[in-house]
């Protein structure tokens, strides 16, 4: 049976869905397939090479080739749209941000693509090139963490690290998000907004 590597990514995915990244094998992957595992090796050399295609088809779905602001789109508020449309591509597939974040920019054209504009854009907004390089890697950084603690742990797990730790500052502070019904959309954009302001300072 001749395959492609299209069908490869999109059993991946599927796989990673149904089992974690862990589950994710090229032995599962050509099983699904109801190929051997050397069919694949045409398309995929190692597990590497498949998170990292599997990491451009899921970012794909978000973003295009070429990310740019808007018309008069400052850079800070096309920041914090490619974050949450990053954070909307992580969270389509389970563990989606483990898989981003462990890709590499040799296939995942999508994700390399992504870094570059954000630099680009960034210095094209007047940021010195070492204050840009940061900027990159320290919000990629807070989005790829928050999605994956986002994924590796529901509600009722969090809830019950924090309630089992009795009168401490952490329950407290724990009682007090519940009571003001804060969601994980808010969490995510408040550190955001505590990036993007410290970044607004070293300008």
């Amino acid at each position: 049976m001749k395959i492609c590597r299209e069908q490869i990514i999109e059993t991946a995915l599927s796989l990673l869905d149904r089992d974690g990244l862990e589950g994710v094998t090229l032995r599962k992957v050509a099983a699904d397939l109801h190929v051997h595992t050397g069919a694949l090796y045409w398309h995929v050399r190692n597990k590497q090479d498949l998170i990292d295609e599997m990491a451009n088809r899921l970012l794909s779905e978000q973003f295009s080739q070429h990310e740019e602001p808007a018309s008069g789109q400052d850079w800070e508020d096309w920041l914090r749209e490619v974050c949450q449309r990053l954070r909307q591509a992580m969270l389509a597939h389970r563990e989606g941000a483990r898989v981003v974040a462990g890709a590499g920019f040799a296939r995942a054209i999508t994700l390399k693509r992504l870094v570059e504009a954000i630099i680009h854009n960034l210095l094209v907004a007047g940021f010195p090139s070492r204050l840009a390089f940061i900027t990159c890697n320290t919000i990629l950084s807070y989005v790829y963490g928050f999605v994956i603690e986002e994924q590796a742990a529901p509600g009722d797990d969090d809830a019950n690290r924090c309630e089992g730790s009795g009168g401490s500052i952490l329950s407290t502070a724990w009682k007090e998000h519940q009571a003001n019904n804060y969601t994980a959309d808010m969490d995510f954009l408040a550190g955001l907004e505590l990036i993007l302001e410290g970044v607004k300072q070293h300008r």
